[in-house]
């Protein structure tokens, strides 16, 4: 296969692994902004909305934790996840046609339970393909790219489902998450045509023993702290805003600034900031980007500092995203490639919840001045991250990275 031959297959590779993070993500866009709407034109009222939505995030730790492993052990992490996003199409279906607030929540565990599993799964695939490449002595692949995707794809359809959804009777909105999610589906089983699949494992498998264990609980409860900081402005920032006397297009707009340069990270980062070969210092990146962007937030900001202080979302959460990611998944082995994933997104989401819960009576009692405290946890994530800078420099692992190979063209290896 000549150089050029094997850059078109990686490009190709890169796209259909892109169209299948788009497709998972692409979910989310709609079901953030209008799911509850819906529950609500239900008849359920605030309790038991809110009692619905609390069960969801603890069935979907459960959910990737148990499925990431499985498919770890099978070798096959893509029929899954088509399998799973076919599911959460047959709850969201189930949900429709239910009445009564005991069966929705039923259907919703279901939405969750399937839900869950997407993310690590969808790591699984890309990262499985990132080391066959790598192992082939093929052109380098790019994670950060290709999740880049899966925001991209919230933004867009964030931006189409308003008016599409405002054109819908209230009660078609699940009609609508339905759609989508099989649209996801057969998004997601086009998009694995092609790639190369594993041999299957028959029986139980035991995974190698991992190495350097510490290093990896280190980037997890780093990243960790630095995720759940977010708690406050995700549950109070738009009601502050609001009552500083911000419309709903302004608030409207200062998170689309924040996904837009969420988005912009995500597709530079492997490209012109070295992906892989970075990783760690990502993760030192968003340590200070969060930082800085809750100091900010705890002072009485005009609009544009509002708007910087979101613009900060692209090395607060995105880049906290990319380096763990790259970390894990070299750390955690090829056994582990969707498991490893996973116990970082069961970590964020239970660190989440718990400040969360703890954002009520900390903005209840010190408002803006809350996010102060935001900045403290998010701190201690930084100096655990500066942490693993200096150990994982002292450990270099003896495999090259996912994403370089000793004889890649040089405009690759410099992307």
């Amino acid at each position: 296969m000549t150089n050029f031959e094997r850059t078109d297959a990686a490009d190709l590779a890169e796209s259909k692994l892109s169209l299948l993070q788009a497709s998972i993500y692409a979910i989310v866009g709609v079901q953030l902004p209008f799911f509850a709407i819906w529950l609500s034109s239900r008849g359920l009222d605030a309790l038991e909305i809110a009692a619905l939505m609390a069960v969801q995030p603890v069935i979907r730790i459960v959910s990737m934790l148990v499925a990431s492993h499985r498919a770890d052990r099978i070798g096959d992490h893509g029929a899954l996840l088509v399998g799973c996003v076919a599911a959460m199409a047959a709850a969201f279906a189930m949900m429709g046609l239910s009445t009564g607030f005991v069966p929705l929540l039923v259907a919703a565990a279901m939405v969750a339970l399937a839900q869950g599993p997407l993310g690590p799964l969808a790591d699984g695939v890309t990262f499985g393909e990132a080391r066959r490449r790598r192992d082939l002595g093929l052109p380098q692949l790019h994670y950060s790219w290709v999740r880049g995707w899966g925001s991209v794809a919230i933004l867009v359809f964030l931006i189409l489902s308003g008016p599409v959804a405002g054109s819908l009777p209230v009660e078609d909105i699940i009609w609508l998450l339905t759609g989508v999610a099989v649209l996801a589906c057969a998004a997601g089983l086009v998009s694995l045509i092609g790639l190369a699949r594993p041999a299957l494992i028959s029986g139980r498998r035991r995974a190698a023993p991992m190495e350097r264990v510490e290093i990896v609980a280190l980037v997890i409860a780093a990243a960790t702290l630095v995720q759940s900081s977010h708690a406050m402005v995700n549950t109070f920032g738009a009601l502050h805003w609001k009552a500083m006397g911000h419309d709903d297009t302004f608030i409207a707009f200062a998170w689309v600034a924040a996904l837009a340069t969420e988005v912009v990270v995500f597709l530079m980062a492997g490209r012109w900031f070295g992906g892989e070969r970075n990783a760690a210092y990502f993760l030192v990146a968003g340590g200070i980007g969060a930082v800085v962007r809750w100091m900010l937030m705890a002072a009485d900001l005009p609009p544009t500092g509002i708007f910087l202080a979101q613009a900060l979302h692209g090395a607060s959460c995105a880049a906290v995203q990319i380096g763990p990611a790259y970390l894990l998944a070299e750390l955690g082995g090829k056994d582990r490639l969707a498991q490893s994933q996973a116990w970082l997104a069961a970590a964020i989401a239970g660190g989440t919840s718990l400040l969360t819960f703890s954002s009520g009576p900390l903005y209840s009692a010190a408002g803006e001045h809350g996010y102060l405290a935001m900045a403290a946890v998010a701190f201690v994530g930084l100096l655990l991250a500066a942490a693993v800078v200096q150990i994982t420099s002292g450990h270099r692992a003896k495999a090259e990275p996912l994403e370089t190979r000793a004889d890649a063209e040089p405009e690759r290896i410099g992307a």
